[in-house]
């Protein structure tokens, strides 16, 4: 079962959050931090994430560290995981929640194979550098989980986005195949697509819906994997 709570005796569980944006990765930081988890953050904005680190610290009064690091580099991405698992101690959780790149979202015959490639890199090679590196610390820490975020791209692949319907088909096939490789150890596997917007309004997805999906996923009581979240219908109106 998954470490879900901090015990009196021992460190905190900690959560390593790649692609820490002021959104749906500080949601997270903020919702496993109610929780007694230490936090690490990874993202490219040293600055921002410093203040990120330093705001979970003023207000959760948990252990809080960053490292900035290019999703898009393997290197990058193992080197700060690691180094924050040093700091912190060893993984509990990893959330991967990753921005993607929309100036590489075009229409398919305007899509370059290096277009392909470089959204490849960070929604799938980034996904993977960080699996391989957190992934024999939850082991060794007797279970825990490796929590997705992506868009409705492989849920309605269209020609006008194809570079996004490419990458979420691909990273949501890795995703399965980690479930399915892990199915029936103490490691659990939890993927949240996103269908529409993230934002505060009426029309968007707030960041703390997201989290608290993906904090359903790692205690267990989502009902699926992998759920999605879509937006209610707009009113009917006469």
């Amino acid at each position: 079962m998954s470490d879900t709570t901090p015990t009196e005796s021992g460190p905190p569980p900690v959560v390593v959050v790649v692609g820490a944006g002021p959104g749906v990765g500080a949601s997270v930081a903020r919702r496993f931090a109610r929780e007694g988890y230490a936090v690490g953050l990874v993202a490219r904005n040293a600055e921002r994430l410093a203040a990120m680190a330093q705001a979970v610290r003023d207000e959760h009064g948990v252990p809080a560290a960053s490292r900035s690091a290019d999703a898009t580099d393997p290197a990058q991405v193992r080197r700060a995981v690691r180094e924050l698992t040093e700091e912190l101690g060893p993984a509990t959780v990893l959330c991967f929640t990753p921005l993607p790149d929309v100036g590489l979202i075009r229409p398919v015959l305007q899509t370059s194979a290096e277009d392909l490639l470089a959204s490849l890199s960070l929604s799938v090679g980034g996904a993977a550098a960080a699996v391989e590196t957190v992934h024999p610390q939850i082991e060794a820490r007797g279970g825990g989980s490796l929590l997705f975020t992506t868009g409705s791209g492989a849920l309605r692949p269209h020609p006008d986005r194809a570079a996004s319907a490419v990458t979420t088909t691909a990273v949501a096939t890795y995703i399965e195949l980690l479930h399915r490789a892990l199915e029936g150890t103490p490691v659990r596997v939890g993927h949240t697509t996103i269908v529409g917007p993230i934002g505060s309004g009426p029309d968007a997805h707030h960041p703390d819906r997201v989290a608290e999906d993906l904090w359903s996923h790692h205690t267990g009581a989502a009902d699926t994997p992998a759920t999605v979240l879509q937006l209610p219908d707009p009113p009917v109106t006469s």
